[in-house]
């Protein structure tokens, strides 16, 4: 009973005091109003897009189809473009551009003028990841046109950004191929040079035709060789026929002359074939990967000379048509919803400090 008793005392309490309750209120809520008028208006223009896949900016190898190739980023690309939204790069721009300084009415020479303004900035500018993995770009401001301006401003900053960091990567691309090409010349004409003087050095000119032309020589004169010395042998016991077989000595000394000669020959052939086979397949190898090289920088250099984009757009920012803040009505209802509750905490304790000795209870305790 003492609670119920205790409870209804305070509201006998707080409607006997009703009239100061409400005018303390009213006040309040009078007061916030005209203050909340004099508070500006603010904008809120937004732009959202996609983070475009790094795959768009890639030569496309031969054989590959475009159902293989990612339109859309991953997470990591997503986290790029949020880390270069965030960037000094993009913030100094805006600033640049549209001369924030002055818009924000922060003196340049003033102590830590760029502090301020950036902190001034990081309110009105922030970028989200939204749950379709979109990312989301707002700027806020006075002007209902500038946070458009801003917002498309930063997008276009950062798709540029993020595109200056592929064609950078693609430039130190370009120059490590242009170097192994150049690398890999240098050994082919090295290796040319060598074939040249092997070639040379045991007159090879061609190791397939050559070597069956030795082969079949071989077998051709040293036929003729042993049918001339049969024909001697058979005509020796003949008289009369000297001059005869003095013929087929001199014809005897030729083939034995061609057939030194071309052993001479089959032996440096022989010598020198194994060098001339493994310098005519290094030649080939550096030859194949030359030209994979140089089809490869031909496709690094077209990718770098084409257009791509690294964000897909959504949507662009348009010119707001109502204000983002303040709230004025929620200021005004929560002020005066406030000071009731004061007001009526104050009536309270006001009364309890008139019911008791409170010096008496200090002293007391």
């Amino acid at each position: 009973m003492q609670k119920n008793d205790s409870l209804l005392d305070i509201l006998v309490l707080l409607y006997k005091w009703k009239k100061h309750i409400i005018i303390a209120t009213l006040l309040a809520a009078v007061i916030t109003a005209g203050i909340s008028l004099l508070l500006p208006n603010y904008y809120k223009s937004s732009t959202q897009f996609y983070a475009a896949s790094p795959d768009l900016a890639k030569p496309t190898p031969i054989g590959v189809g475009g159902n293989d190739l990612r339109i859309y980023g991953s997470d990591e690309d997503i986290d790029r473009l949020l880390s270069i939204s965030k960037s000094s790069a993009v913030m100094d721009y805006l600033i640049s551009e549209f001369d924030l300084y002055t818009h924000y009415d922060i003196k340049l020479d003033s102590k830590d003028a760029k502090h301020k303004l950036l902190l001034k900035l990081n309110k009105l500018y922030e970028t989200t990841k939204t749950k379709y993995d979109a990312i989301s770009l707002s700027v806020e401001d006075k002007d209902v046109n500038l946070s458009a301006k801003m917002a498309n401003a930063a997008r276009n900053k950062i798709k540029e950004i993020a595109k200056n960091i592929i064609k950078e990567s693609q430039v130190n691309l370009i120059n490590s191929y242009k170097l192994n090409i150049d690398e890999k010349s240098k050994n082919l004409n090295a290796l040319t040079d060598s074939l040249f003087r092997i070639r040379d050095r045991y007159n090879i000119f061609n190791t397939a035709s050559q070597g069956e032309t030795y082969g079949s020589s071989l077998v051709e004169i040293t036929g003729k060789l042993e049918n001339a010395k049969a024909q001697i042998s058979y005509l020796s016991n003949s008289s009369g026929l000297q001059d005869s077989i003095r013929l087929l000595e001199s014809k005897v000394s030729g083939y034995e002359k061609q057939l030194s000669g071309l052993k001479s020959n089959i032996k440096d052939y022989n010598n020198g074939y194994p060098f001339i086979i493994t310098l005519e397949r290094d030649i080939k190898e550096y030859g194949e990967q030359l030209s994979i090289s140089t089809e490869r920088l031909k496709q690094l250099q077209s990718a770098y000379e084409s257009d791509f984009s690294t964000i897909h757009l959504i949507e662009k920012a348009e010119v707001p048509v109502y204000k983002s803040r303040p709230k004025r009505s929620i200021i005004v209802i929560g002020m005066a919803l406030l000071t009731f509750v004061i007001a009526s905490l104050w009536v309270i304790l006001l009364d309890q400090f008139n019911k008791n000795n409170w010096k008496e209870e200090f002293r007391n305790a």
